[in-house]
């Protein structure tokens, strides 16, 4: 952790369902994922995405909260899909993966029960 990273993350991903056909919603449950990585320095800022929802109420959001988690690892590391928990218990599913030169971004969605 430093000063530009100032948070920690686990990088994980859901196993592979070997049935086939039709089956229930399993969900993104803890005990179906593998960690690919963890102790990650990484930063986590809010950002937003979209616009209001169309009833215009005076209660609802500006828009779609989405969460940027920038953080130094190979390319390839992280996919769509993959979970990120951060050192608060907080868990993301990553929407999309940009890997620059120097950092990897990924734009994700807080997951709540």
């Amino acid at each position: 952790m430093s000063f530009l990273y100032p948070r920690l993350i686990a990088i994980s991903r859901q196993n592979p369902n070997p049935v086939v056909g039709a089956q229930p919603y399993g969900g993104l449950q803890e005990s179906n994922e593998t960690i690919i990585a963890s102790g990650i320095a990484a930063k986590i800022q809010a950002d937003r995405q979209g616009t209001r929802p169309d009833t215009r109420l005076p209660g609802d959001a500006a828009g779609e909260s989405i969460w940027k988690i920038i953080f130094k690892a190979a390319r390839g590391l992280v996919q769509d899909r993959d979970i990120i928990t951060d050192d608060l218990g907080n868990r993301y599913q990553v929407i999309s993966a940009y890997w620059g030169p120097l950092v990897t971004t990924c734009r994700s969605q807080i997951l709540e029960t």
